[in-house]
C-alpha cells in the first residue's frame, strides 16, 4: 500500500444516493449486455443474404422482387432488432419509477460492505459479506455488484463519484477479484 491509502477501509460511512439518470442508464446497459443478436440468427440472416443476392444474380425477370424482399426483411429484422425494440425498452423502463435511494451510508471493511440507514431515531446497520456478492460488473461509469442474503437478491450500482479515500474502489475490487472472481463484462 502506498502512503496515500494507508489504511484502505472505510473511517467514516460515505452517502450512498443513485439518481434516476443513472438508475436509468445502468438498467439500460444492463439490458444491452442481454440483448445481443446470437450466432445462430446471424447465420440465418447471412445465408438469406447470400442466397438472394445469389437469386439475383442467376435468376432474371421479375422473380427477382422475391430476393429484394428477402434482403429488406432480414434489414428491417436488423433495424428493428438494434433500435427499434432499444426504443420500446427505453419507453417501458420510463413508465415504471425507479427506487429513491436517499439516506444510505456505505462503507467498506475487510469482512464486506457495510450499510447504514437511519429509520427515525435509531439507525440499522446491515453488512453485505464478500461471500455473499456473486458476481460483479465494471463499467467506466459504475461497479455493479450483485448479492444474495438470506434467500433475497439485491444489487449496488456503485457510481464512479463515490470512488473516494473513505470508500476505496480499489479495496472493493481487491476483495472482489478474492471471492467472486474476475468482473463480467457489460
Amino acid at each position: 500500500m502506498t502512503a496515500k491509502n494507508i489504511y484502505a477501509y472505510t473511517l467514516q460511512p460515505v452517502p450512498y444516493e443513485v439518481s434516476e439518470a443513472e438508475q436509468r442508464h445502468a438498467q439500460l446497459l444492463i439490458w444491452r449486455s442481454t440483448n445481443k443478436i446470437g450466432t445462430k440468427a446471424w447465420a440465418i440472416m447471412g445465408v438469406i443474404i447470400a442466397l438472394s443476392l445469389l437469386g439475383i444474380i442467376f435468376i432474371k425477370n421479375y422473380s427477382t422482387i422475391l430476393f429484394w424482399v428477402m434482403i429488406a426483411c432480414v434489414i428491417i429484422y436488423y433495424l428493428l432488432r438494434r433500435f427499434g425494440l432499444e426504443w420500446y425498452v427505453k419507453r417501458k423502463m420510463n413508465e415504471y419509477p425507479t427506487q429513491d435511494i436517499k439516506g444510505i451510508k456505505l462503507g467498506v471493511q475487510p469482512h464486506g460492505i457495510v450499510m447504514r440507514q437511519q429509520m427515525g431515531i435509531q439507525e440499522g446497520v446491515g453488512t453485505i459479506g464478500w461471500k455473499d456478492i456473486y458476481e460483479w460488473y465494471s463499467t467506466p461509469d459504475f461497479l455493479l455488484v450483485n448479492f444474495k442474503v438470506k434467500g433475497q437478491q439485491g444489487a449496488y450500482i456503485l457510481p464512479k463519484r463515490m470512488d473516494s479515500k473513505n470508500f476505496s474502489f480499489e479495496t472493493i475490487r481487491k476483495h472482489l477479484n478474492e471471492t467472486v472472481g474476475a468482473p463480467k463484462v457489460l
